[in-house]
């Protein structure tokens, strides 16, 4: 998955982006109860190059990109985030015909692995049912954090969604990468490789680079 494009975090500043990666902005979509069940491309940003740095303190005025706010407000973007490998983070849960696995760390709340009557974690016991493990295989892969993942028994070999190398905004909310985007520390350290990740734009996150749901609670303001 990984290639020449590359998230490298600059330390207290932004996102530098390289590698031509594509920038969109994409929204959940939403039931009449207001459950989300897909995501909708909004519109796609001309970065005007190769190399473009987006918003990390989340104060900036030229939203999604960075015009220099971090060093004026003295932001404090220390990468707080746990490094170990997710494995030993991970819950392994089994059922009769799907395994998943679950790294709570990484969860921002985003919903779509519930809805009001059920969850991915009930229908664990039914999955061995073709309808019920369809269902929960969507919900997964609609998760843009990569908390949950999931594995057909017996192989036991993750499977993942073949997912095109971008970012993509989420209005008042993450930046979603997506494909495994090389994502690289402040100390040249890459973390670790994820199909799916989202990372803090906010400013707020308690576990960063990666978003918590702090946007949330801060009531974040991306105009």
């Amino acid at each position: 998955m990984a290639d020449t494009k590359r998230i490298k975090i600059q330390a207290n500043g932004p996102y530098l982006v390289s590698g031509d990666v594509p920038l969109s902005e994409m929204a959940p979509v939403h039931t009449y109860n207001g459950e989300p069940i897909d995501w909708h491309r909004l519109r796609d940003f001309d970065p005007q190059g190769k190399v473009y740095a987006l918003c990390r303190c989340g104060e900036s005025s030229n939203k999604p990109f960075c015009d220099g706010t971090h060093a004026q407000r003295g932001f404090d973007g220390t990468e707080t985030a746990d490094r170990s490998p997710g494995a030993s983070r991970q819950e392994r849960l089994e059922g009769p015909g799907i395994t998943v696995t679950d790294d709570k760390s990484l969860c921002h709340s985003a919903g779509f692995c519930g809805t009001r009557t059920t969850n991915v974690w009930k229908m664990l016991e039914q999955s061995d049912d073709p309808a019920a493990r369809a269902k929960m295989i969507e919900m997964i892969r609609l998760c843009p954090s990569g908390r949950l993942a999931y594995s057909i028994p017996p192989s036991g070999a993750p499977e993942e969604e073949d997912l095109p190398q971008e970012v993509a905004v989420v209005p008042g909310g993450p930046l979603w990468v997506r494909g495994g985007i090389t994502v690289e520390s402040t100390d040249g350290r890459e973390w670790e490789a994820l199909n799916r990740r989202t990372l803090c734009r906010c400013g707020a996150s308690k576990n960063k680079p990666f978003c918590d749901g702090a946007h949330s609670e801060a009531s974040f303001d991306e105009r």
